[in-house]
């Protein structure tokens, strides 16, 4: 037995030595600089720690100290770095000979995730016991305000009771389940692990510093500024694109997302977590309503997607897709990421418009024994005597008032209601690629997540409607608006921070004459055959003697066809592409790709026909000829306008070189000067906004580029309905198509041709 003794206890004094191996043991110090041990007085971090660390640069380097989360300016060390809490009292039994602690109480160690959740989020990494939240009853923490729960257990095994959680099998941040600690990104800048100069920092001559700091120098002096989105460390060392441990930081996104068109132009313009954050299924905060509050001074909350008070066990969490708004990273770089907006009421009073302390509220409403009894007629809505929660809320005029009174009487001054919307950044929570978003009608289509009302309160105390807190580093070019009946819900507008989302944004005056141009062309014609045709039973067309010559060769008929088709498949694949909510059925990532092959041939095949035309000289048949070209017009316009509908012939005789009338040569020259070259040149540069993203600003970009492709499209279904009419002014409805299916055609022998036309017909 005595052997298996001393082989437990030489097991466990290493064990319990080992918490202490790599930090010193630290006489514990009061502010005076005595032994606590002796003194009986509180610990002084900046005293004990301050015998190894200089305290003094750490306290004025502290975020947290600028922050105000010490208060009174004395360092906290341990609340950070070690587990251990300073007792009220102190006994002798903790304490060795020198002052120190005995080996193990106060475990010195790197910030590990927990110390971190003290303050920040529920960061738990426990597997064994399912994860449990329970909101803050007043400091709003990281969890409170965005939902984000840092931690490697799978949803579906946690504690919570969330809509479905059976089937989300992942974990509610993959970084934790990959064994990512905080302050594995959140790291102290002079850190010489991460450490590095900008390049702008170092002479042109230098390519790279190799000084750094030592072990020795960082402990004496780590730097507490921590890499947060808009650190520097002071010293002009850092620029601030190297400040931040951001996803690009650690991820190559372009060696992955081969599923995703446009990779560059994605990641450009969204966060990773735009898509790698879909959900959140912490209880996070939608409202709070400090123009009420409760004896102890504790607002009304709303918890956004939550059935019930998420501190208990019978609610129910069904989780919530972020907003999505314009980030300013460091470096200048704006991209959409995900957001949770808390909206917030409360009372101030004064020309300064300061807040109305929750505390001095709580007095001039609640008593000893409850609600006041002067208010208890202003909010009890049913007459029972009693004031509900349902009833204790600001929903009418008249409990404004009286509030607004009370408040007068109790010595505040000018008392006014006010609001207002805080955006909170969401970074972590992240999923890996199988649960990340991955349809592209998420954000391309009428029911995108970009242009979601996102719900700012189910109420709206007092029917005053809050305001966007104005912040730098968020777009905030959306709207907030009310709901009537109550409540309010904000309108995020992603066009009034510079972008255009096909399948979302469109220029409705665009949009509009476009249709108005389709639809008026396709009436016109309509009318116009519906007339040739009751105007042809009346009155049969004159047979004119005819000839049947050969009008297109075998490669003007395959290219004909061949564009057609492309200009067809360009028009509907556009169409989804523009209005993707009407075509559910097809994939938004396979007819972009399709879109954009069908657009490289069009212009290979205009640029063959180019090549053709001019090499055979036949373009000549394009440019009308201007002697009596008018006097030719005028005739054309005529006999569309009358000589068709009397059964009169062409005044043009068709020749294999002479083949468009006046009109179509006019026609023909706009559509290959103005429509095809603008349709190009704006497709390519859509096309290759990913490659040469400064060329397509110059521009305007995509809210330029976009609506000006789209206007030309309309313009050329326009030109097909117009086009494919006039093919039935032949001899015959078909004899037009025919023509181009088969290089012949019947066609007319005017009684007086010009010796031209003679010529050309005698050659054929």
């Amino acid at each position: 037995m005595s052997m298996r003794l001393l082989l437990l206890a030489a097991m466990l004094v290493p064990a319990v030595l080992q918490a202490n191996e790599l930090h010193p043991p630290v006489p514990l110090l009061d502010a005076s600089g005595a032994a606590v041990m002796d003194s009986g007085q509180p610990m002084s971090m900046m005293q004990s720690c301050g015998a190894c660390h200089d305290a003094e640069f750490i306290r004025d380097s502290s975020d947290h100290m600028a922050a105000g989360v010490f208060g009174d300016g004395e360092l906290q060390c341990l609340a950070c770095h070690s587990d251990f809490e300073p007792p009220a009292s102190w006994e002798a039994a903790l304490f060795e000979p020198d002052g120190s602690l005995q080996p193990g109480l106060m475990d010195i160690h790197k910030p590990r995730d927990r110390n971190c959740a003290g303050c920040h989020a529920v960061v738990n990494n426990n597997l064994d016991v399912p994860l449990t939240v329970s909101p803050s009853p007043s400091e709003f923490n990281m969890t409170d305000r965005t939902g984000q729960i840092i931690s490697a257990q799978k949803i579906s095994n946690s504690g919570l009771n969330i809509a479905g959680k059976e089937e989300l099998t992942h974990p509610f941040d993959v970084h934790a389940d990959r064994v990512v600690g905080c302050v594995n990104c959140h790291y102290a800048l002079n850190n010489p692990v991460y450490y590095r100069h900008s390049d702008n920092a170092n002479p042109l001559h230098l390519d790279f510093d190799p000084r750094r700091l030592s072990n020795a120098e960082y402990l004496l002096r780590p730097l507490h500024q921590l890499a947060k989105g808009s650190s520097r460390d002071g010293l002009g060392a850092f620029e601030s694109e190297n400040s931040m441990r951001r996803c690009e930081s650690c991820h190559d996104a372009t060696a992955v997302h081969a599923w995703l068109p446009y990779k560059r132009r994605h990641f450009d313009s969204l966060a990773c977590e735009s898509c790698h954050v879909p959900k959140l299924y912490g209880p996070a905060l939608q409202s709070v309503d400090w123009t009420l509050v409760d004896s102890e001074g504790n607002p009304r909350r709303e918890f956004r997607d939550v059935e019930g008070d998420p501190a208990t066990a019978d609610s129910l969490i069904r989780g919530f897709r972020p907003l999505m708004l314009v980030r300013s990273n460091v470096g200048g770089e704006r991209k959409l990421a995900p957001f949770n907006l808390v909206s917030n009421w409360y009372w101030v009073a004064g020309t300064d418009s300061k807040r109305v302390p929750a505390d001095r509220l709580a007095q001039a409403l609640h008593g000893s024994e409850g609600l006041r009894a002067q208010w208890v007629p202003v909010f009890d809505a049913d007459g029972d005597g009693e004031v509900s929660a349902a009833e204790f809320v600001l929903d009418s005029e008249a409990k404004v008032s009286a509030v607004q009174s009370g408040l007068q009487a109790a010595g505040l001054e000018n008392v006014r209601l006010s609001g207002d919307i805080h955006p909170y950044a969401i970074s972590h929570g992240v999923v890996n690629g199988r649960w990340a978003t991955r349809d592209c009608r998420s954000c391309h289509g009428a029911d995108s997540i970009l242009a979601a009302p996102f719900t700012l309160s189910d109420t709206l105390p007092g029917g005053f409607t809050p305001d966007f807190v104005s912040n730098p580093g968020v777009g905030s070019g959306g709207t907030a608006r009310t709901v009537e009946g109550g409540g309010a819900y904000y309108m995020a507008s992603t066009a009034a921070e510079g972008y255009y989302v096909l399948g979302l944004d469109n220029v409705e005056w665009v949009d509009l004459a476009g249709l108005a141009m389709f639809l008026g062309i396709s009436l016109g014609v309509s009318g116009h055959g519906l007339a040739r045709y009751v105007a042809n039973r009346r009155r049969p067309r004159q047979n004119l003697p005819s000839q049947r010559i050969k009008l297109y060769d075998a490669y003007e008929r395959i290219w004909h066809w061949l564009q057609a088709g492309v200009i067809l498949m360009l028009i509907f694949t556009g169409l989804v592409i523009h209005k993707p909510h009407f075509f559910g059925m097809f994939s938004f990532e396979y007819i972009v790709q399709v879109h954009n092959v069908l657009g490289f041939i069009l212009l290979i095949n205009a640029a063959l026909a180019l090549f053709y035309t001019v090499a055979s000289g036949t373009i000549r048949r394009f440019f009308p000829d201007p002697d009596g070209f008018f006097a030719r017009v005028f005739e054309q316009a005529m006999f569309y306008s009358r000589g068709i509908f009397a059964g009169e012939g062409h005044p043009l005789q068709k020749t294999q070189q002479n083949r468009l009338n006046p009109l179509q040569q006019v026609t023909y020259l706009a559509i290959l000067n103005i429509l095809l070259p603008a349709q190009v040149i704006t497709g390519v540069l859509i096309w290759g906004m990913q490659e040469w993203p400064q060329l397509a600003a110059m521009f305007g970009g995509l809210p330029v580029l976009a609506p000006i492709h789209t206007f030309v499209a309309w313009a050329f279904a326009a030109f097909i309905v117009m086009h494919v009419y006039l093919t039935t002014t032949g001899e015959t409805p078909l004899s037009g198509i025919k023509s181009m299916v088969t290089g012949w055609e019947d066609v007319e022998q005017h009684g007086h041709p010009s010796s031209e036309n003679s010529k050309e017909t005698h050659h054929v």
